[in-house]
């Protein structure tokens, strides 16, 4: 019964946050594209991320954390440089239901500072393990914020094998409009990217950035 009652509130969750505006979860049913994510970059394995991404003519979202980017500059260009785009996971992880609202606040805005702007004109702000509260909400979306979720998890974050991450966004498990919930710093994700890609695609998907899957 607690996983039934956890699903139900998660449900609930995605169909209030489905009609709020300037948050971006499922894009539309057409044409047949989805978005590939990554949270918690940059870092070491950065570089070898971006690779395989490049080998597989494949753009991508990455959430940043502001800590990290403030402690590789380089890489932050590096993303933007190889086409894919950038945007705000918090600065260090902190779930924004914990923090002040001062506190949210700054948080973001050295985020941004840390990213050097969004090509998107407007930030984007993805909230660490997607947990967002009214308040919260409210006060990113009132400064312009577009917050940015989810609607297919990897589970990346507990699934060590290649196999089955890549078998958990295969196309049967997708449909237009997915995003797709990846992490960086992992070596069984980045081991699971062109099985991934490949899929999707012989399936009929185009793989694009969330800026470019909600373009209007």
């Amino acid at each position: 019964m607690p996983g039934l009652r956890s699903a139900a509130r998660a449900a609930v969750k995605n169909l209030v946050l489905d009609h709020v505006p300037r948050v971006l979860r499922r894009g539309p049913a057409t044409p047949r594209r989805v978005a590939i994510t990554f949270d918690d970059g940059p870092d070491e394995g950065t570089l070898e991320c971006l690779r395989v991404l490049d080998e597989l003519s494949c753009p991508a979202t990455f959430f940043l954390l502001g800590e990290y980017a403030d402690a590789h500059p380089l890489l932050v260009r590096e993303y933007v440089k190889r086409g894919h785009q950038i945007a705000s996971h918090g600065y260090d992880h902190q779930r924004f239901t914990k923090l002040t609202l001062p506190d949210l606040l700054d948080q973001c805005t050295r985020t941004e500072q840390a990213l050097g702007g969004q090509a998107t004109g407007h930030p984007w702000v993805r909230p660490p393990h997607g947990t967002l509260g009214p308040l919260s909400m409210a006060s990113l979306i009132a400064r312009g914020y577009t917050l940015a979720m989810w609607t297919l998890d990897s589970c990346d974050y507990d699934d060590r094998d290649a196999a089955s991450v890549a078998a958990r966004c295969a196309p049967d498990r997708c449909a237009a409009g997915e995003v797709l919930l990846l992490h960086e710093g992992q070596q069984w994700t980045r081991d699971a990217l062109p099985a991934i890609v490949g899929a999707l695609r012989r399936d009929g998907y185009e793989c694009v950035t969330m800026q470019d899957l909600f373009a209007k």
